[in-house]
């Protein structure tokens, strides 16, 4: 989703993406877990290994780059999701200076309506 996308959703939608991104980063790093799991399994079964010493090299080499793979995942979402937050603070914020400015507009109109001069 582009920039120009993102900042047309509203804070509701942003914390939706939020959300669903977490979830999907959930989902991962279960999925990650799977897969190491049986990575490492596999690498033990595996019978021309040669040596356990070897066996032990290669499953953490598995490990390091499962583990390098979701780093890289979970800070690009982490990423995304202060990014959709701090768009939508910045949204919550020019919403909350309009009503500000149109309740001052129709403070004075009912002032100078109602107020002590007011016929």
């Amino acid at each position: 989703m582009t920039e120009k996308e993102l900042k047309k959703l509203n804070r509701y939608q942003l914390l939706e993406m939020l959300i669903m991104q977490t979830e999907r980063a959930d989902e991962l790093q279960q999925q990650l877990d799977v897969m190491q799991k049986l990575a490492c399994e596999k690498d033990f079964r595996m019978s021309n290994l040669g040596s356990i010493a070897d066996a032990a090299i290669q499953v953490s080499s598995v490990f390091e780059a499962a583990q390098t793979a979701a780093d890289i995942y979970l800070d690009a979402a982490r990423k995304q999701a202060a990014d959709i937050i701090q768009e939508a603070r910045r949204e919550a914020d020019e919403i909350i200076a309009r009503a500000e400015s149109k309740a001052a507009v129709f403070s004075m109109i009912h002032k100078s309506n109602f107020g002590p001069h007011a016929k």
